[in-house]
């Protein structure tokens, strides 16, 4: 306990310290533009990045040129009618499959949910290129898409990555400054009065966003069998449920074991994996995987964190160890995605464990709580990017180029899940695929020689027994 106290106020000591060094820089950010919420337009600042109109003329490009699939390329709208009424929202849709296959799994991907969150667009883009044969991972593609159908959303919110391009950086909101990932209904809004006007902004009832209503409906239509959100702000692999850390979705256990392989691939074993409130360490009311989980009956829905700046990114790696049995900061630590909720459970003095901070401690939390909860335009445009954005080229193209694989390999492992007689020994192609572990393994081995039943018969009773 002694040692998980000192852990917790050397983490709470450091925080501070970084909010009031970025006090002290205040000035010189805000010396570029002279707006402390504003920086350099970003074809000035980060000119790597794709802009709303270079997304959508890039995304054009690789559906009318893509090799070894076939590309089902719209552009769904809808009229705002709350805030901006009368403002057209279109947002681009890719649907990739390989002509002539009938693929028996269908996999959507949400990207660029959270304006400020430029390069999760970006990871679409190498996405899409590896789909259509060009990439690092495109060797993969003639087998895989035999089986699985991508539904792409490259940027869900278009409007408002239009204002981070100008240099609004801390922009996460949509178009009526409301947070879209917390507008996924009216089912888990709890009290969203005391979010209006702040950068979780939830608006005035769930789905009054144009945005959300596409995505909902897209949804809907594809009914996927595996649905992934992926954002950045934190670094971590996240499950149902959002919106509460004490319940869990009677399929979490099954939607985290294919996690594993994945967090030790793809970052090494440090992106830690599980729940997701319990994980980002506050309830995200009104998210969209709980909603896909709950109302499409999708068996697996994620939300994945990609990308953190280095500084808080050490402290999601010192819990991946701990949760791992190697020390570091334990169940215990204010893991959170720089404290932007209210919820955050150090921010009240008190831990889940039952420790308490030291008046002083839980005082310098509080205020740097304070500091950090605040309407999107009293937020510091520098640090928005060094939390949300790789800053160099070098480094945007390796993190898209390293997920890719990670959304390649989830889709495959869900297909395996799904489908256990797809290959004569499927416990091996399963556990090989990383999609299970050596005792869920041999379950699938025992599902598939179970006579009374064929394996594609267990694998949709499983399904069902989610629900």
């Amino acid at each position: 306990m002694q040692m998980q106290m000192a852990c917790i106020v050397i983490l709470a000591l450091a925080l501070v310290s970084a909010a009031s060094e970025a006090g002290k820089v205040q000035k010189e950010l805000a010396s570029e533009t002279g707006q402390k919420d504003k920086g350099a337009p970003l074809k000035e600042k980060m000119p790597w990045y794709h802009t709303t109109d270079e997304l959508h003329q890039e995304v054009s490009e690789i559906a009318s040129s893509c090799q070894g699939a076939q590309i089902e390329f719209t552009t769904k709208t809808k009229m705002n009618t709350g805030d901006n009424a009368g403002t057209e929202i279109a947002i681009d849709v890719l649907k990739v499959r390989k002509s002539g296959s009938s693929p028996r799994t269908k996999a959507m991907f949400v990207f660029g949910e959270h304006a400020r969150e430029l390069v999760s667009p970006e990871s679409s883009l190498d996405l899409l290129r590896n789909l259509c044969g060009q990439g690092a991972s495109s060797n993969r593609m003639a087998d895989l898409l035999d089986k699985v159908e991508f539904t792409i959303v490259p940027n869900a919110n278009p409007l408002g990555r239009k204002k981070v391009e100008e240099g609004y950086y801390c922009k996460r909101t949509n178009e009526d400054n409301v947070d879209l990932n917390r507008n996924w209904g009216d089912d888990h809004r709890g009290d969203a009065m005391k979010f209006m006007g702040d950068e979780m902004d939830p608006g005035p009832n769930g789905f009054s966003e144009p945005e959300t209503q596409i995505l909902r409906d897209l949804a809907q239509e594809v009914q996927p069998d595996v649905y992934l959100s992926i954002h950045t702000g934190a670094y971590l692999l996240g499950a149902p449920f959002g919106y509460t850390q004490t319940k869990q979705s009677k399929g979490e256990q099954r939607q985290v074991d294919i996690l594993k392989p994945i967090s030790e691939k793809y970052c090494g074993g440090n992106c830690p994996y599980g729940g997701l409130a319990e994980l980002i360490g506050y309830d995200s009311m009104g998210c969209d995987v709980d909603y896909i989980s709950e109302h499409v009956k999708t068996p697996y829905a994620y939300t994945w964190e990609i990308y953190v700046g280095p500084e808080i990114k050490k402290h999601y790696v010192a819990e991946a160890i701990s949760r791992r049995g190697g020390g570091g900061w334990g169940d215990d630590d204010a893991l959170v995605q720089k404290g932007r909720s209210s919820q955050r459970k150090a921010g009240s003095g008190a831990l889940r464990g039952g420790a308490h901070l030291s008046r002083e401690i839980a005082k310098e939390i509080s205020e740097l709580k304070t500091w950090q909860e605040r309407p999107e335009s009293e937020q510091d445009w520098d640090s928005c990017i060094e939390q949300f954005n790789p800053r160099t080229a070098a480094e945007t193209q390796e993190v898209v180029e390293n997920w890719t694989g990670a959304y390649l390999d989830l889709a495959e492992s869900v297909d395996l899940k799904r489908h256990p007689d797809s290959s004569p020994q499927p416990a091996k192609a399963v556990a090989q695929a990383g999609s299970l572990p050596a005792a869920s393994a041999a379950a699938a081995t025992a599902a598939v020689a179970k006579p009374t039943e064929s394996p594609k018969q267990q694998a949709l009773d499983w399904e069902k027994s989610l629900w």
